[in-house]
């Protein structure tokens, strides 16, 4: 059989036959490029053979081109044909045949060539059993012509494909339909126009979200055309913050087109939710947003306002935003802008905290969208509030001014304190010098919990085994001790995988983990907060802390076992008893200075502190640092009070973030196991007094040949 692939294309507007090209042009032997049916049978009429006709069809040109293809199919032989339009196809469907295929203009590329790959093979082997006669093709009369084919030649005319013509909804379609490629999963939201599912792209298995535009405007240019638009400039988009688009494709006269399913909850559900989001990732999510808005503008995209319900919010802190764009077109009015800063203040101050954080934060909520003297109403102004070029950059004359009068006071100061900062300085050098390294602490040891009943949560009595449990939570430099052993004996990390640990985890690094650890050994600071070797591990999730647990010999604790560590058989709501001490533990209650408190004042800490560094928070079975410091995870899961068909990882334990909620007896629902945050950490427990840490090296090559 010939190797040669000679496609026939067909369309007017020359634009739509050069994106065929760009295409297929690696892929074809022969092109032969027509703008009508009878300028394409002019051309083909003397073929041997044709591989595949590809050709853009309308409302007035769609009954000529199948009837060409039909006599094609009689003179030649059976081809694969792509018929593709910007309109409602439904007309077409009973002239669909088993070989052809609809596709939506413009054509996506990876569409097109799957097709053209899964089409083109089966009809070369069909071909290649049915020889051509070698006498050449009979002559016969253009299309417009002769519109059917020859009584003789009836019976070899490939029937019309089943699939066409179903009944469906004008409007949203039913949970299960199935457009092509997609079986609609559960709908996500609809209005009296369009409707939003979460799907399944099932030749691979993806899960998408697929946008549909109601079948009641199916023959209606104006519609059709706006959501191509809408679709075409949304898959333009390609900015890191903003929601990707697929592919855009007509089914059974439903216009639809897909897009990234983002699987996390948005800033409003956040706020339902009451959860708490700390500062950084406040600002991070301000910064995603002015860049997106910029972006959008700069490439001349009409979008809709991004707002709370809009921004998603990934693992790890990461906003999402979904992808707003309209078309292609003015971004937004002076008007729109200011409302736009406003939603912006609108989705940020739920998470503020209620008194104290931080200031400057604070304020620019305050500014957004407001009538303020200093109001920021543009997307520019925020991009030069969250990155000024120079301090003076949105000050008014009168400011620069006292600014000026202040950096000339400073310089006085400065002068006339030269000599002390030099000693200082001094002093600083011989301090790294000769040796300022924190010093690196012993913090392993485990106490004993006696087997026995205690009352659990509001009283319950719950009986337990005898356990050990870590006196302290497991420390930095303990970590960065498992991490080690990993880096020196790959393939050790495969031991340790917990059995629901999905294969993407490739990695127990904490999140930030080499910035961690180097500040750390130098006693220095993490996102302002003092930091050394004998502070709690962060950035951990469920299964960075599952892995080092076992590395440990142990296993994370359960919530019950947590729970008597902490409350003993008394069963008080805190270790020293039942009423609140705020200087007995590490808690939010000084995170930030407000009107009545200054940052470290009650408990002595901003952020984490060294998990020895509070004795007072002791438990009576000498567990320390339960009731404050981070929260910590623990070996159970349960359902998440928002989502009940999904079970997540429990911590237990206050933070140095936290606000209220105080008790031993308060759970703490994560979101996932894979969530990574600064305020969590973990202790082990174990089953023996003296667990030992996993074997290396020949011990460990030994176990495995036994």
């Amino acid at each position: 059989m010939s190797q040669e692939v000679t496609i026939l294309l067909i369309d007017p507007v020359v634009e739509d036959r050069a994106a065929i090209l760009s295409i297929l042009k690696d892929r074809a032997t022969t092109v032969i490029e027509a703008a009508s049916a009878p300028e394409a049978w002019d051309k083909a009429k003397d073929l041997r053979r044709l591989t595949m006709m590809i050709a853009g069809i309308d409302a007035a040109t769609g009954e000529e081109i199948l009837d060409l293809r039909d006599h094609l199919h009689t003179e030649i032989g059976l081809f694969p044909s792509m018929m593709c339009s910007r309109e409602d196809m439904t007309a077409f469907y009973p002239r669909v045949m088993e070989v052809d295929r609809l596709f939506f203009k413009p054509v996506n590329r990876g569409v097109l060539l799957e097709w053209f790959e899964s089409a083109i093979q089966p009809l070369r082997e069909s071909s290649e059993a049915v020889p051509k006669s070698d006498t050449g093709p009979v002559s016969a009369p253009p299309p417009e012509i002769e519109t059917a084919p020859a009584p003789e030649a009836a019976e070899t005319t490939i029937q019309p494909h089943e699939t066409a013509p179903v009944q469906l909804p004008e409007e949203a379609l039913p949970v299960g339909t199935r457009l092509g490629d997609y079986k609609l999963l559960r709908e996500i939201q609809q209005d009296a126009n369009f409707a939003l599912y979460e799907a399944e792209q099932t030749s691979i298995g993806r899960k998408v979200a697929l946008k549909t535009l109601y079948r009641k405007h199916r023959k209606d240019i104006r519609w059709v055309q706006g959501f191509v638009n809408e679709a075409s400039a949304r898959a333009s988009v390609n900015h890191p913050s903003i929601s990707l688009v697929y592919e855009c494709d007509q089914e059974l006269g439903v216009n639809f087109y897909t897009l990234e399913l983002v699987d996390a909850p948005s800033l409003s559900d956040l706020a339902r939710r009451r959860s708490e989001l700390d500062e950084s990732v406040l600002w991070k999510i301000l910064e995603a947003c002015a860049g997106a808005l910029i972006y959008l503008r700069d490439n001349g995209m009409s979008h809709r306002l991004i707002s709370a319900q809009s921004i998603l919010m990934l693992k790890g802190g990461q906003p999402r935003i979904a992808n707003p764009v309209r078309g292609r077109g003015v971004s937004l009015t002076v008007e729109e802008e200011r409302q736009q800063m406003e939603l912006l203040a609108d989705a940020i101050a739920p998470f503020l905290k209620s008194s104290g954080g931080d200031p400057q934060l604070h304020l620019l909520v305050e500014r957004l969208g407001s009538d303020r003297i200093d109001a920021v109403n543009s997307m520019d102004g925020l991009s030069r509030v969250l990155a000024p070029s120079a301090p003076e950059d949105d000050l008014t004359g009168a400011e620069i001014a006292k600014l000026n009068e202040q950096k000339t006071d400073r310089t006085a100061i400065l002068v006339g304190s030269g000599f002390g900062l030099l000693m200082l300085a001094g002093f600083a050098i011989a301090y790294f010098v000769l040796g300022g390294k924190p010093e690196v602490r012993d913090l392993s040891a485990l106490s004993k919990i006696p087997a026995g009943m205690f009352p659990y949560q509001d009283g319950e009595e719950v009986e337990t085994s005898e356990f050990w449990i870590g006196q302290h939570e497991v420390t930095i430099a303990e970590y960065a001790a498992f991490l080690a052993d990993l880096s020196a004996n790959p393939g050790k990390e495969k031991k340790l995988a917990h059995p629901d640990e999905p294969d993407s985890k490739v990695t127990y690094k904490p999140e930030k983990w080499d910035e961690i650890y180097e500040k750390a050994q130098k006693g220095g600071k993490f996102y302002g907060g003092k930091i050394d070797p004998n502070c709690p591990v962060i950035g951990v999730d469920w299964w960075d802390a599952n892995a080092y647990a076992k590395w440990r010999g142990g296993r994370l604790p359960t919530e019950q076992e947590w729970e008597k560590a902490a409350r003993g058989r008394s069963g008080n709501l805190f270790p020293w008893g039942n009423e609140i001490q705020p200087e007995n533990f590490n808690s939010g209650l000084d995170h930030e200075t407000t009107e009545v408190t200054r940052e470290a004042s009650v408990d002595g800490y901003r952020f984490w502190n060294p998990v020895d560094a509070i004795p007072a928070d002791e438990s009576r079975y000498g567990v320390i640092g339960l009731a404050g410091n981070v929260s910590e995870w623990t070996a159970t899961r349960d359902i998440h009070p928002d989502s009940p068909d999904k079970q997540v990882p429990i911590k237990r334990g206050a933070s140095f973030a936290t606000k209220s909620g105080f008790e031993l007896t308060a759970r703490r629902a994560a979101e996932s196991s894979d969530e990574r945050n600064f305020w969590t950490g973990f202790r082990i427990a174990a089953d023996l007094e003296n667990p030992k840490i996993m074997a290396s090296g020949a011990a460990s090559a030994a176990e495995e040949e036994e």
